[in-house]
Parts: structure tokens; sequence; C-alpha cells
């Protein structure tokens, strides 16, 4: 399990329990946290444009792109992805390859133009992680390693 960035997993876990190094349960606890009311659920093209996938990702594909559920976790390119806060502070998750976010810039830089689009206020500290709890830091943190690979 991947941790990097400026967010220790044990501080990131005092807001979101399902970050402690040992959860039981974890994939099905952050499905749990980001459904309830996710506050927005998009798909980023792999040239960084960003897709509003409404409530739901199977229900919201991009016009012509069903084939992309067929080749999980790599959507044929495709960023999957969630934020949620359930009234507390914000969390991006990503469903995507454990390194995707960590240190592949071409995957970095898709995430960092699609959300950057986002019509909710997506503070630079906003936590990001992959739906099995990897994470990547913040915003911010992924901008800096973009920029220094």
């Amino acid at each position: 399990m991947i941790t990097i960035g400026s967010i220790e997993r044990e501080k990131a876990a005092e807001l979101f329990p399902f970050l402690a190094k040992k959860y039981r349960g974890r994939r099905k606890a952050i499905k749990e946290f980001t459904h309830l009311s996710p506050d927005y659920v998009f798909w980023i093209y792999p040239d960084g444009e960003l897709f509003d996938a409404k409530e739901a990702h199977r229900k919201n594909i991009p016009k012509g792109y069903a084939y992309i559920l067929d080749d999980e976790p790599d959507y044929c390119g495709f960023l999957r992805g969630r934020v949620a806060s359930n009234f507390g502070p914000k969390l991006v998750v990503v469903y995507c390859r454990e390194e995707a976010l960590a240190y592949d810039p071409g995957k970095m830089n898709q995430f960092l133009s699609g959300i950057s689009d986002i019509p909710i206020p997506l503070p630079d500290t906003t936590l990001v992680i992959s739906d099995n709890g990897d994470m990547y830091g913040t915003i911010l943190d992924i901008k800096q390693r973009c920029q220094k690979i």
C-alpha cells in the first residue's frame, strides 16, 4: 500500500478512519463513504478533459466509450473517480493502478488537468487516494511531484 505526500497515514486516519494502516474492510468502507452522497463523480479522458458522470460511472460513460468498463483498473486510459465529503473534509478517490498517481507523470498530469475543471471548490489541500486506500497526498503534493519528474 502506497503512502506518499505531505500527510502521514496516521494523521489522515484521524479524519478518514478507513485509511489506518490496519483497517479491516477498507475497500468497502471507502466505497460506502464515496457512494453515500458524492460531491462529484467523474471520468477524465486520456487527454485530461473532464467528464461529469453525474451520480454513477456505469450509468454515465462518455458516449461511444462503453468498452472502458471492461478494462478495469486501466479503463483504456481514462481515470475514474469521486469527490466526497459527507459534511466533513473533501476526499478525492481515483480508481486506478496503485502506482498511477504516485510515479506516472502522464497519469498525474491527466488527473491534474481534469480536476482543475471540477465545478466545485477543491482546495490544493484535498487528500487524494485510490479505491484501495493508497495515499497519494494532497493535490498540491501531486502537482509538486509531477514537476520534479
